[in-house]
């Protein structure tokens, strides 16, 4: 799973990187504080395709569907694979989330201690999203999957991560060739972790 993430750049870099046009984005500058621990239910940046465009969004993270349903902040990607509501959800209103790392609690004895996980070798990663509008507000839930071989000591889930060249592929792909792509990151891509203070 993931129930914690970091996304330390300043809008103006997530902009750069995605070369999109800062002038657009003044409301979402009022609002954007990039942090260092974002939870479920906070309000995160979100990216989508409109008319062929990459567009920057305020989303909630989690989905709720009734006051007293559990806020689904994950979707495991078999769930997507098998249940046609979750299916059309990924076809139709796929997102990313930028991050800088995410975190996950490893037990040691009777403790759990947090550790951050992030790729030196990448100042941005993405990772995909189903997405749904209640209330007249966007909520979003993020897709994992199996963890690979770095990843199986610390949690048996980790998010599905994509690099910023797989974002232009994500949004033309059709739902099956997304499907294929929410595969456990590539044992070759260098991950680290470092003990964390939440």
């Amino acid at each position: 799973m993931c129930g914690r993430y970091q996304n330390k750049l300043t809008l103006e870099k997530l902009l750069e990187i995605l070369g999109l046009d800062i002038s657009f984005y003044d409301e979402i500058k009022k609002r954007f504080k990039k942090k260092e621990n974002i939870a479920p239910a906070d309000l995160i940046i979100s990216i989508s395709q409109v008319d062929g465009k990459l567009v920057l969004e305020i989303s909630n993270w989690g989905i709720k569907f009734k006051a007293d349903s559990p806020l689904i902040f994950n979707s495991r990607i078999e769930t997507i694979k098998e249940k046609s509501y979750w299916k059309g959800l990924f076809d139709k209103n796929k997102c990313l989330v930028p991050m800088t790392g995410f975190y996950e609690w490893k037990k040691s004895g009777k403790k759990k201690i947090p550790y951050k996980i992030f790729l030196p070798d990448e100042e941005i990663f993405f990772v995909p999203a189903v997405s749904t509008n209640i209330n007249n507000e966007k909520c979003i839930s993020l897709v994992t999957t199996e963890p690979n071989n770095f990843m199986k000591d610390i949690h048996h889930r980790m998010p599905v991560i994509l690099n910023k060249e797989k974002v232009k592929d994500f949004f033309e792909n059709k739902v099956e060739d997304n499907i294929d792509l929410c595969k456990p990151l590539n044992d070759s891509v260098t991950m680290e972790f470092e003990e964390a203070v939440l």
